[in-house]
């Protein structure tokens, strides 16, 4: 026979793409556990805040007449600006609790008109009227029950 030529050599896949193919399992690396912080930036948060009010306030105050003075202005635009704010923070919570409290009323209502469910009793210890009798005990008296 002749040899193989270096062209049909050439056509096999490399070893890489063998791998993938092959049927023994070939060990995959584990991705590192990557931390992106280590530490809170939380005054870094504050400032970014405290500097994006100074900016809504600055663009608040630019938006009254020319005739106001720029400290009052600014006053009336802060204090606008923190009365919203509030009233917005004011009606988060208190729909929070309002939906907290009707999920205690509604659970509270279900539990009175049905109180089986408080004991913790299944359908066979009502038809039994025995709640600690032997799980093998039982199962023998159901197979009698359908021989």
């Amino acid at each position: 026979m002749a040899a193989m030529a270096p062209v049909a050599a050439a056509r096999l896949p490399p070893a890489a793409t063998r791998r993938l193919y092959s049927p023994l399992p070939v060990p995959l690396k584990k991705p590192r556990l990557f931390v992106a912080s280590a530490h809170s930036n939380f005054p870094r948060v504050v400032q970014t805040a405290w500097r994006v009010g100074k900016d809504a306030v600055e663009a608040g105050t630019n938006l009254l007449p020319g005739s106001i003075p720029r400290p009052i202005a600014r006053i009336g635009v802060t204090f606008a600006a923190v009365s919203i704010a509030l009233f917005l923070v004011k009606s988060i919570v208190s729909t929070a609790f309002f939906v907290l409290a009707m999920m205690g009323l509604i659970y509270m209502g279900f539990l009175a008109l049905n109180p089986k469910e408080v004991t913790g009793s299944t359908r066979a210890d009502e038809s039994e009227g025995s709640p600690s009798e032997d799980p093998v005990e039982e199962a023998r008296r159901i197979m009698e029950k359908y021989k």
